[in-house]
């Protein structure tokens, strides 16, 4: 079982001690039933006993500790375990190449990350306690043949069928829960693209109308599935729990017919059948929700394998270091194809030759579906080349030496993701972040404390102006800006081109920038045009007349 090689393998630590408490449950349970029998039969003849009242205080209070221990203990060692899973599926999403992020999906690495996890999270503490129920029905089962080989024989023979007809339902039950836990992921899917997408579905009537037909649609499809998953669990429980009641029918008018005897362990052992109606039901109700366990550890695996295999083409890259100086980067004939599940190419970019030097700007045009982006992911390095090679300083980038390359460069995508921490804070930095918020014009709207932003809820180009600070925080030698100007005003247009970028090229930068502002383009030291995925230089602009010379 998948699930119980998880727990040992990941709570080693208390496994052993949780075991042996959870065997003192059992004892103590079957000692207070022992004692409620012994004084059920001797009160009326004797009176109340101190000793057995004080021995069922004790066992009480045993029980009472020990069971709060093992629970206590199981939320916590979830819990770690949950963190655990979470952390290593974190560094692996590191460590993975971000064509393999984009093919999995933002909505499927969240459901993984957040709903199977939480499944395992609220299920570990109901399967201690089915493993709490199961060692005491053991302890009964010999304590009622103690009493009565037969009734124990009888009991535990309807009690077997009983769960014999629980577990011959259990695989349709499981079909059932793969089936609702497939059109749950549909519904989340779903509602991830829907807030993604909110402002294009805003736009549209009838798309809005479409969109939320088809969520509703999965939404009535998932509570259907969970309905029929709840209905047929809910009449195996009771059909079970109906049969385990009868046990104490048959204790009281089947078992004496056969054994004359019985009348004298009668009350301990109806006591002992009505106590195992509990246990029985408790571990009837724990079997779901171990195939639910299991469906969450099948999808972790998954995701887990998936990205492994992913970081383990990638690990090679983190082995070399590259020279400190950086006078230069560039493509050599560099090509990469975009494909589909069957190796289909979708859009192809390159061969693509381009060289940027340390202390100029260069500007980058074309059209949407050019290929600007995939030729910035190639000269980041975070999409690989399918030919070609990334050179640095006029030498072949190896590829262990490709995460050194990344750490020096710093770059504000067009979609950018601006994090509310800063994560790049030394000694000087503090002067140098007022600075910049003065420069950047935007220390009225925001200022930092304790390294994180104060806040991240402004325009688009506030908030680019915040990537922008970040970058320069870092410092690195090589800085991509895609269309960082296309959101700003017109004042703080200029300021960028003509105040922002030439002192970035004094300070010596490799300075890469997609526009479209061909006002400016004077501004550039050369400029490339992507069109169809292949590039031209189309010429040094002249300093002099502002026209581009070819």
């Amino acid at each position: 079982m998948k699930l119980f090689r998880l727990l040992v393998r990941e709570i080693p630590g208390n496994f052993n001690a949780t075991l042996a408490m959870n065997a003192l449950i059992p004892i103590s349970t079957l000692v207070f039933v022992a004692l409620i029998s012994s004084v059920s039969q001797t009160t009326a003849t004797q009176g109340v006993s101190p000793r057995l009242m004080f021995m069922f205080v004790i066992s009480i209070t045993v029980f009472h500790i020990t069971h709060t221990h093992t629970l206590v203990t199981a939320s916590r060692d979830a819990e770690q375990l949950i963190h655990r899973l979470r952390t290593r599926l974190f560094d692996l999403v590191r460590q993975t190449d971000l064509i393999t992020i984009e093919k999995i999906g933002h909505a499927s690495l969240q459901g993984v990350l957040t709903q199977d996890t939480q499944v395992l999270s609220q299920v570990l503490p109901i399967l201690v306690i089915g493993l709490q129920q199961s060692l005491m029905l053991v302890f009964l089962a010999v304590y009622l043949a103690w009493l009565s080989p037969l009734a124990c024989v009888l009991a535990f023979g309807l009690a077997g069928i009983a769960v014999a007809l629980h577990f011959a339902r259990v695989k349709t039950i499981r079909l059932l829960m793969r089936r609702a836990d497939t059109a749950e992921r549909t519904v989340f899917k779903g509602l991830s693209e829907f807030i993604k997408g909110f402002k294009e579905i805003r736009m549209s009537g009838p798309r809005a109308e479409g969109v939320v037909a088809h969520l509703a649609g999965a939404s009535k499809d998932a509570g259907e599935s969970n309905v029929q998953l709840k209905l047929k669990w809910g009449r195996n429980y009771a059909a079970t729990e109906a049969l385990l009641y009868s046990l104490a029918g048959l204790i009281v008018f089947v078992v004496p017919v056969f054994a004359p005897d019985f009348h004298k362990v009668v009350m301990p052992a109806t006591i002992v059948v009505l106590f195992i109606s509990g246990p029985v039901c408790t571990v009837a109700f724990a079997t779901p929700m171990v195939t639910q366990a299991e469906l969450a550890l099948e999808h972790i695996a998954s995701m887990e394998d998936r990205l492994a295999a992913a970081a383990a083409d990638t690990a090679p890259q983190t082995r070399g270091a590259l020279e400190e100086g950086l006078g230069s980067i560039g493509l050599s004939q560099v090509a990469h194809a975009y494909r589909d599940d069957q190796g289909g190419p979708l859009f192809a970019a390159g061969p693509l030759d381009a060289q940027f030097k340390a202390g100029r700007i260069t500007f980058i045009t074309g059209g949407n579906g050019s290929g600007k982006s995939t030729l910035l992911r190639l000269i980041t390095g975070l999409i690989p080349a399918d030919s070609g090679q990334i050179l640095v300083n006029g030498s072949p980038l190896g590829i262990e030496q490709l995460q050194s390359y990344r750490d020096k460069i710093s770059a504000v995508f067009s979609d950018f993701h601006l994090s509310s921490r800063i994560y790049c804070i030394n000694d000087h930095t503090p002067g140098r972040i007022d600075a910049l918020l003065n420069q950047l014009d935007i220390s009225t709207k925001v200022r930092v404390e304790n390294n994180a932003f104060s806040t991240t809820d402004l325009s688009t180009g506030q908030r680019k102006r915040l990537a922008l600070m970040v970058a320069e925080l870092e410092d690195k030698p090589v800085i991509i800006l895609d269309e960082w100007a296309a959101d700003q005003d017109p004042h703080f247009r200029r300021i960028f081109y003509e105040k922002l970028l030439p002192d970035l090229k004094d300070r010596g930068k490799i300075i890469i920038c997609v526009t479209h502002d061909d006002r400016w383009f004077h501004m550039a030291d050369q400029i490339y045009h992507m069109e169809e995925g292949r590039m031209k230089i189309t010429g040094t602009p002249s300093r002099n007349t502002g026209q581009n010379t070819l």
